[in-house]
C-alpha cells in the first residue's frame, strides 16, 4: 500500500517518462534496510521487517520491466540511467544505512 501511495504522488507530479518512483521507493527501502541490518541483535521484529515489510515495499520486478521498457521504446541512455541509479544508488544507501544504524543502536 506505501509503495502504491509513493508511486501515485511521484507520478502526478513528475509523469512516468522515468521510473523516478519506483527509484525512490527502492533507495528508501535500501536505506532503511541497512538501519535495521546494522541491529546488534537482530530481532524477530527486525527480521520481520527486513523480509515481510521492505522485502514487500521494494520491488526489483517493477525495476526490471520498467528498465526493459525503456530498452524497447529505444530509450537507452534512460533505461541505462536507471540502471545505474538504481544499482549505485540503493547500494550506497544500504551502506550509509547501516552505518547509521551502527551509531544508532
Amino acid at each position: 500500500m506505501l509503495r502504491f501511495a509513493v508511486t501515485s504522488i511521484i507520478a502526478r507530479y513528475w509523469g512516468v517518462q522515468f521510473p523516478l518512483a519506483t527509484l525512490l521507493v527502492n533507495s528508501s527501502g535500501a536505506l532503511a534496510i541497512g538501519v535495521v541490518a546494522a541491529m546488534p541483535d537482530l530481532s524477530t521484529l527486525g527480521l520481520i521487517m527486513m523480509v515481510g515489510f521492505l522485502g514487500s515495499y521494494t520491488t526489483v520486478s517493477s525495476f526490471s520491466l520498467q528498465t526493459i521498457s525503456l530498452w524497447q521504446s529505444r530509450h537507452y541512455q534512460q533505461a541505462m540511467l536507471n540502471v545505474g541509479l538504481s544499482f549505485g544508488l540503493c547500494l550506497s544507501l544500504v551502506w550509509c544505512g547501516y552505518a547509521a544504524g551502527g551509531l544508532l543502536w
